[in-house]
This record gives structure tokens, sequence and C-alpha cells, in this order.
């Protein structure tokens, strides 16, 4: 449930054609802060429904199931990298390329994750919209800027899956925060405008003030 509730109520999106996680939740059962068992769906309790899709805070219960729209297995193309980075500069110049990529490859229906772990750069996209040569000529300029910023050792791909659980079992281990650590996550959408900007390195740099694990979605 811990895995459901992380991608289906806080909107992840991979295969932008099935649209975001919370946009398939057709139900979802929780036990309230008051202890009463109840259904949240958009007939019955349609506050605690919205809410519980990402529309407040993450303190309403305990969810105990969730009903969810699936959709037929689509075949996409996906690029990857996982850079190692020493140099500061280096990786908020690789986020700034990152950002001002990021309306072209919306438009293309990538969609994924990315973000700073623990010292690394990383970015898992996957498009059902494009070919494999498509996405080679799209991310190949990107895997050779990174690979050309001093402090960085690169592993890069790009490839086809058929499903959805090969393109997650072909990603390598991210690394995360030590077990125990003190966290705190939270969200924020930002508007499209934000990334259509003449300087992505202030942003990136903004960005990067955050905190010392950056996810990027």
């Amino acid at each position: 449930m811990a895995l459901v509730s992380q991608i289906h109520l806080q909107g992840r999106v991979v295969l932008t054609n099935c649209s975001a996680g919370v946009d398939n939740v057709l139900e979802i059962a929780i036990v309230t802060a008051d202890g009463e068992h109840v259904i949240a769906n958009s007939c019955r309790n349609e506050d605690l429904f919205w809410a519980l899709r990402g529309g407040g805070g993450g303190t309403w219960g305990v969810v105990t199931s969730v009903t969810y729209k699936t959709h037929p297995y689509t075949p996409f193309s996906s690029a990857f990298f996982l850079a190692n980075s020493t140099d500061a500069d280096s990786t908020q110049n690789i986020l700034a390329e990152i950002i001002r990529l990021t309306p072209s490859l919306v438009e293309q229906g990538y969609g994924g994750y990315g973000g700073t772990f623990a010292g690394q750069i990383v970015l898992a996209v996957a498009s059902p919209n494009v070919t494999a040569e498509e996405t080679q000529t799209t991310f190949l300029p990107l895997f050779e800027f990174v690979a050309s910023q001093p402090g960085v050792s690169v592993q890069n791909a790009t490839a086809v899956y058929q499903d959805p659980r090969s393109w997650y079992e072909a990603l390598p281990p991210i690394p995360a925060e030590p077990i125990g650590a003190p966290s705190e996550i939270s969200s924020w959408l930002l508007p499209r405008d934000i990334f259509e900007t003449n300087r992505p390195g202030d942003l990136a740099a903004e960005l990067l003030k955050i905190t010392s694990v950056f996810g990027y979605l």
C-alpha cells in the first residue's frame, strides 16, 4: 500500500498518455484521524477524495485500499542518465540544461523522474509518442553536454520497452538518504512559464537551495 499510495496519491506521471496517477484513482478507503473507516470517491466524501489526491496535506488518515483505473500496456521509448558530480557548478549547469529542455520534452509526451540524490544527478523519462531514433536524437546533445562538464562521470542509455515493469526493473538503484535520517517531503506544481525562462541557471540555483535531496518530475 505504501507504493500504491506514493504513486497514485502524489500525482506521479511517467506515461503521459495515461494522465497523472491521481487522475486514475476512482476510490479510496481510509481510516481517518478520529478512527472512522470511510470511503471517498467522486460521489461520497468528495472533499476528502479531493484532498487525498493532492489537494491537501498528508495527514488525513491511513489509506487502507485504493481502486484505480488501469490501462493496457503501451510500448514506449525511454532515456536515462545517472551522473556523479563533484563540482557544484557542473551540478547546476546540468540541472539548468534539463530545465531548458523541459518544455520540449513535455511537448513530445515525456514523463518520468529526476533530481539530485546523495551527490548524484538522475533523469529517467519515457514517452509513448516517439520512436527510438527520435529519442536518441533528442537526448544525445544532453548526454554529450553532461559528459563535457568537469568533475562529472556519467552513464546513459536510450531503449524501447514493452511495459512499465521492464522499464522499472532496468533502472539502476537510486541512492537514498540514510535510514533514520530526519526528513520532510513536500511538493509543488510549477507552471510552464516558470520553465520557459531565458535564465535556466538562476532557476536551477534556486531549486538546488531547497534541500540536499531534490526530486524533479
